[in-house]
């Protein structure tokens, strides 16, 4: 049934992995879903700078767009694993003007049409502040496009008409909402003809830019971890998570008090392109003019009216409850270990991304004494609509390997030489170990992206089953399958190039690990959660334990040196 799906398809299990990873998933999406990113913190003296910055990154993010229009977006090829071999665009044109709308049982995702070339469609933004929503057209067939400067006056309009209104209605709550309640509650929102106009603009909308009032920040974490929170989700009620719409892809979050950053709905499009989007609009901000007053001011921009039922406001309470347990619920850190770098994993002749994977695995089992199922994104551009498959760093190698580095410590140095030779030859297991999981990790790893990961393979024959026969075989009711795809350890590599910036998300399932991680030269952004709920986890002691096996492992390769020099 699969190779006839896949003579039928361009990609045979994109359609069954976007449904099970995403779209038929019924949790709320701050903190399951959504990932947070942070950009380098700013300081704005006044208002006007506010809207300097957010007018600069719309203004590239319409270039971005009519770059995509014209095919100009330059193809991306493989620099290892058959190298050259093109790789997929297809992810850098589901971010702009795209919205998941929800449904009873799954959401869809309405992508914008394709324009054939045509850099002449209109495009609009919309704009959050003090819960209110402001529709911004930033291009016009009749007139073309708004200058940065002309943006830039629209925007200090919101700032200044949104801050003399009164108490706007949360709306924006509604996407916070377990799936399909907000489905449910979108239903009666568009029996009004005025709330469906406003729905629809919302979903066709270029991207979403939420300018924040300063306040958020928890007095019990570090600078970091306030604004990945922020990011996330909003930071709760009392700040700034009504001043969201959690079911748009881009989302830019510009705060007074210079926490800036993105929060972004993952089903349409992996971190890489997101990344590359966030970091155009970052660095040419930072070389661009400040934006030039217009000489004529446009028409002022008009916040969105809702017509809401009793019912509906009722809904909204409920919601901001519900967003605010589950923010109280997170227990996130974002920790950067300073000991070494990649430049230093790469002196050990080891990948690392294998490195670090190994690096949880040891952690993992330094606190609990065994591993678990964990699930970090493989790449599958080099196939049209390619997303990603799991590399699974839990194997029998790793399992050795850790195992040996929490056996009993290595006894202190002794005096005589054969004393020596036995501490050595601990060190050199060691290093044997750490070297053939090495080996098993960057095989599995090689075989996922080259399209012979198992996870996709099973995910097709489950579906194909239940299609067929209606029922699922004994394989996927079996326990083991169960705990197979439990992924207590959620993991993937989210690299930047920007000093400042990184991307953090929530652990998937209750009792589980959370963790991105960003190797810089020197140093390595860790991106940790769990739930407080959890009697399990604590992110804390994971921290903690991550950092001692990083610290234990550069010494399992420094008495190996020491032993190549004696």
């Amino acid at each position: 049934m699969l190779l006839e799906r896949q003579k039928e398809m361009n990609n045979w299990v994109r359609d069954w992995w976007l449904d099970d990873m995403y779209l038929k998933v019924r949790l709320p999406l701050p903190i399951n879903s959504n990932p947070g990113m942070v950009f380098p913190r700013r300081h704005f003296a006044k208002m006007d700078e506010v809207a300097d910055l957010a007018a600069l990154y719309i203004d590239d993010l319409l270039d971005y767009k009519e770059m995509l229009e014209r095919g100009e977006l330059p193809q991306e090829r493989a620099t290892s694993r058959e190298k050259g071999q093109p790789l997929c665009m297809e992810q850098f044109y589901h971010l702009l003007g795209v919205c998941r709308i929800p449904e009873v049982g799954k959401d869809r995702l309405e992508l914008p049409q394709p324009s054939s070339g045509n850099v002449d469609s209109e495009e609009l933004v919309i704009v959050a502040c003090r819960n209110y929503f402001y529709p911004i057209p930033i291009k016009a067939t009749d007139r073309g496009r708004l200058t940065a400067g002309e943006m830039q006056a629209q925007l200090l309009h919101v700032l200044v008409d949104a801050a003399g209104a009164p108490p706007a209605p949360r709306v924006g709550l509604l996407t916070s909402m377990n799936r399909d309640q907000w489905a449910m509650a979108r239903e009666q929102l568009i029996r009004d003809d005025n709330n469906r106009g406003n729905l629809e603009l919302i979903s066709r909308a270029l991207c979403l830019v939420c300018l924040d009032e300063a306040g958020g920040d928890r007095g019990d974490v570090d600078a970091d971890t306030n604004a990945l929170l922020r990011a996330m989700h909003g930071a709760g009620t009392r700040y700034h998570s009504a001043n969201r719409w959690f079911d748009k892809t881009v989302q830019l979050i510009i705060s007074s008090d210079g926490t800036v950053g993105m929060c972004y709905e993952h089903s349409p499009a992996e971190g890489v392109a997101v990344i590359r989007l966030a970091e155009r609009a970052l660095a040419r901000a930072e070389v661009s003019d400040r934006p030039t007053p217009p000489p004529v001011l446009l028409p002022a921009p008009q916040a969105m009216k809702w017509n809401l039922t009793p019912d509906l406001m009722k809904t909204i309470d409920t919601a901001a409850r519900e967003i605010d347990r589950n923010i109280s619920d997170l227990d996130l850190r974002v920790y950067t270990y300073r000991g070494y770098g990649r430049e230093y994993m790469k002196s050990c002749r080891t990948s690392p991304d294998v490195y670090i994977q190994l690096a949880l695995q040891y952690a993992y089992y330094k606190m609990y004494g065994h591993l678990v199922s964990t699930y970090e994104s493989a790449s599958l551009r080099r196939f049209r609509g390619g997303r990603v498959d799991n590399i699974r760093a839990a194997h029998s190698a790793a399992l050795a390997w850790a195992r040996a580095m929490c056996a009993a410590d290595t006894p202190p140095p002794p005096e005589d030489d054969s004393q020596k030779k036995v501490s050595f030859n601990l060190y050199g297991k060691k290093l044997e170990l750490f070297q053939e999981a090495a080996r098993k990790q960057t095989a599995i790893m090689e075989a996922n992206i080259l399209g012979h990961g198992i996870d996709n393979h099973l995910l097709g024959l489950r579906e194909a089953a239940r299609e067929h026969y209606g029922e699922l075989p004994p394989l996927f009711t079996d326990p083991t399958y169960g705990q197979m795809i439990q992924f207590k350890l959620s993991t993937s590599q989210v690299a930047t190039t920007v000093d400042g910036t990184f991307m953090g998300y929530g652990a998937v399932v209750p009792d589980g690990y959370g963790c991105s991680y960003n190797p810089k030269k020197d140093s390595v952004i860790f991106c940790i959660s769990s739930f407080t709920s959890s009697n399990i986890t604590s992110t804390e002691d994971f921290q903690q334990s991550l950092e001692e096996a990083l610290n234990s492992m550069k010494l399992m390769f420094q008495n190996q040196n020491r032993k190549v020099e004696n």
